[in-house]
């Protein structure tokens, strides 16, 4: 059939892709997992043409997989983008997409489809396999849609006039799977005894997953407040009234600590005996983690997330050929003091033999040390989680802060101010968990804990508060989206989407020309030359919902 030529050709160029993606962040899949050329094939419009064989369990544990995967896979350079990390170079040479985030979230969809089409068959009821499915099918569609713009849906598996699939609107993708999350709730809402594998949740539990569901909706319409507030705000309302991610219990993250088959480690945590990459001065700013020594002086008082974001290798300060950037008035930062060792926004200064010795991350997210003042190299220090940390997607603090920008900027249900605090204090909590297993003393004195205190946070929320209380509407959205910006560390879908719809937290401009800051990313060049619906776009391409003015952040 010229339909499976065609899909034959499709599922070949995704597999150049998988073997081509080596500077992605996490390409790795369980051992057990398949050649996407053996992924089962079939015409969408013919549902007699699939051969309908494989175990439900087995295809959504794959799935699973893949949502996973796609996400990491771009994550590190969303961070880079938004200065959660150090942008080495320019935008344009660190934007090219992920072919790995392309190519899972269209093998996922197939595979959904084939839960599907199992589900149909007599005798069969795997509608908790198929929602689940359909609730990453979705997650996966709206972040591509999210980064490139229209892409090819309801055509992707067949041959059009030209012999490419044809490309959906953004705005019709987005339709088409907040639609998929409301039949993805009715499977998971049905009564079957038939239960699939979780690695996600550990144990299986429907409920977390509706309240995933529906915060994915909240999600997408906080991007949606942007073109259509009026729905926005209805929804948003409406969505008040369901089962959301609220409680630290059902926030959706992946721990690596719970799923010994995945072989790797958290995709941030190092590949070797050092440190791999820079961390932000623009985020150590954030957090105040500085000193009040030249170059950078440092007034804040220090966030009491930063022992566990952060852990510094070296008892000395940079200096020398150690620090590139040392008496040039240029850098806004170059070194913020406090033995934190980090780069400014798109340095790439010649890199020093420093990997034993810059500040790199910690317990929370990755998995790696929490800083006890040991000022020990990555490869001497046992203290840590081996890289057994979690990627976190959507937390429940994530949720409050989305509900403190609506309330502000739509007058949804609540109060913005308690829902920000509630972000704050449950982000707190997250983070501060991560460490319970490690040792949290002065590593010098062995009698002072260093882990979290009660008084440090009530002393931030405080802070915060007041200063929210006694700002504008426009400062007061700064605020929120800081304190989100600071909440989200590991996660640059959400900081990337939260800059481009707010404008805000203000973050630092590049250090070298980094051309305009990418609106969108480039479509993967496999798509773009097999593909010809497909036109490649410039990195100022909005997407649908970003009707901010051209420009506006950088």
């Amino acid at each position: 059939m010229k339909f499976r030529t065609h899909l034959f050709l499709l599922l070949a160029v995704l597999f150049l892709f998988l073997i081509s993606c080596g500077d992605d962040d996490d390409m790795t899949l369980p051992v057990q997992q398949e050649n996407p050329m053996d992924v089962p094939i079939g015409d969408i419009n013919d549902p007699d043409e699939i051969p309908l064989v494989g175990d439900p369990s087995e295809i959504i544990g794959k799935i699973q997989d893949r949502f996973r995967s796609a996400f990491s896979s771009s994550n590190r350079r969303l961070m880079a983008f938004v200065r959660q990390n150090n942008l080495f170079g320019d935008y344009n040479s660190s934007a090219s997409p992920s072919d790995l985030l392309w190519v899972q979230s269209y093998i996922l969809l197939e595979e959904t489809i084939l839960l599907g089409l199992l589900n149909e068959q007599e005798g069969t009821n795997i509608s908790y396999h198929l929602g689940v499915a359909q609730v990453l099918q979705s997650y996966a569609f709206l972040n591509l849609v999210d980064l490139f713009g229209d892409v090819p849906y309801t055509d992707v598996f067949n041959v059009g006039a030209n012999g490419s699939p044809a490309i959906d609107s953004a705005s019709s993708v987005y339709d088409a799977h907040l639609s998929l999350l409301e039949t993805a709730i009715q499977n998971l809402s049905a009564e079957v005894s038939d239960i699939p594998i979780d690695k996600y949740y550990g144990d299986f539990d429907r409920n977390k997953w509706i309240a995933l569901a529906n915060t994915i909706k909240l999600r997408a319409y906080t991007n949606l407040r942007l073109v259509n507030s009026n729905v926005a705000r209805e929804q948003i309302n409406s969505l008040l009234n369901t089962n959301i991610i609220d409680s630290p219990e059902e926030d959706f993250v992946f721990d690596y600590s719970l799923n010994p088959e995945i072989f790797v480690n958290h995709p941030l945590f190092p590949n070797g005996p050092n440190a791999d990459s820079y961390m932000s001065n623009n985020l150590f700013d954030y957090m105040n983690v500085g000193d009040a020594t030249p170059p950078f002086i440092e007034t804040g008082v220090i966030d009491p997330r930063a022992r566990y974001y952060f852990y510094r290798q070296r008892d000395s300060a940079p200096n020398g050929s150690n620090l590139p950037c040392s008496g040039n008035p240029e850098y806004e930062y170059c070194y913020v003091g406090n033995l934190y060792w980090g780069r400014d926004h798109g340095d790439d200064e010649g890199i020093p033999n420093d990997g034993s010795r810059r500040t790199f991350y910690g317990v929370y997210p990755v998995g790696g040390e929490f800083d006890n003042d040991a000022f020990l190299r990555l490869r001497d220090n046992s203290n840590d989680l081996d890289g057994k940390g979690i990627t976190p997607f959507l937390l429940s603090s994530y949720t409050n802060f989305l509900l403190a920008e609506n309330a502000l900027t739509l007058g949804t249900n609540g109060s913005d101010i308690a829902y920000l605090e509630s972000g704050i204090r449950q982000s707190m909590q997250k983070v501060r968990e991560s460490a319970e297993n490690l040792i949290t003393f002065d590593a010098n004195t062995s009698s002072i804990d260093l882990a979290m205190s009660n008084v440090q946070i009530e002393d931030y929320v405080t802070r915060v508060l007041n200063e929210y209380n006694a700002s504008t509407a426009d400062v007061k959205l700064g605020i929120i989206e800081r304190e989100y910006y600071i909440a989200a560390f590991g996660n640059g879908f959400e900081t990337y989407n939260a800059y481009r719809r707010t404008g805000k937290p203000e973050l630092q401009a590049p250090f070298i020309p980094s051309q305009d800051f990418p609106r969108s990313f480039y479509y993967p060049l496999q798509a773009v030359l097999y593909n010809l619906n497909i036109e490649q776009h410039p990195l100022t391409q909005q997407v649908f919902w970003d009707t901010n003015p051209a420009g506006f952040i950088d």
